[in-house]
């Protein structure tokens, strides 16, 4: 996709946002339509529960419908700020599901084909916002870029980070501040 494309999809993108914060229903339809799956996926993903991620992606979805009046387009854009949203709303799933009792699902048995890695990353892939940050991850140092995928894309606190890596629980909040900081500067170069 030429960066003229991307542009125009943002563009039309941002449209119909600003149609959905005045109420416009099938509006709102375009745009579940084009990031229902790769929401859902990235939900699956972090979540590991089929229920759970179509729950989280109706939460994601309400909380579009109920602030697209304020997206604002020179911060980030629209498959981003759902992205954002996404992610945060899963996060939010997982602590509140690990104060609750255990629950025991057998769903991802038959979901394999949705929740196999290769399947998700294919359906993220496809966006723009996926590819940015995939390249700008290039110049981040390994060691930032390993704890920066675990926090955002794999939904884990910074204590479940630093035990992964097996790195003490600063060295991991300075990894991922330090490699948010240099993700946000080349982002930010390339936008412009």
């Amino acid at each position: 996709m030429s960066s003229t494309e991307k542009q125009d999809t943002a563009l039309e993108e941002a449209c119909l946002l600003s149609q959905i914060g005045v109420g416009d229903s099938k509006a709102f339809r375009v745009l579940y339509d084009k990031y229902s799956t790769p929401l859902y996926s990235l939900g699956l993903r972090m979540l590991k529960n089929p229920s759970e991620a179509e729950e989280a992606l109706q939460d994601t979805f309400v909380k579009v419908w109920k602030n697209a009046a304020h997206f604002d387009a020179r911060k980030s854009r629209p498959f981003t700020w759902a992205v954002t949203i996404m992610r945060r709303t899963c996060i939010d799933r997982i602590r509140k599901l690990s104060r609750g009792p255990e629950v025991t699902t057998f769903e991802a048995e038959t979901d394999q084909e949705w929740s196999a890695p290769e399947n998700i990353r294919k359906t993220v892939a496809q966006h723009e916002a996926r590819e940015r940050v995939e390249e700008a991850l290039k110049e981040v140092p390994e060691k930032q870029k390993k704890a920066l995928e675990l926090a955002l894309f794999s939904g884990m606190t910074h204590s479940e980070i630093a035990k992964s890596l097996e790195q003490p629980l600063g060295t991991v909040k300075s990894w991922l501040k330090r490699g948010l900081f240099q993700l946000r500067n080349t982002l930010t170069e390339s936008a412009l």
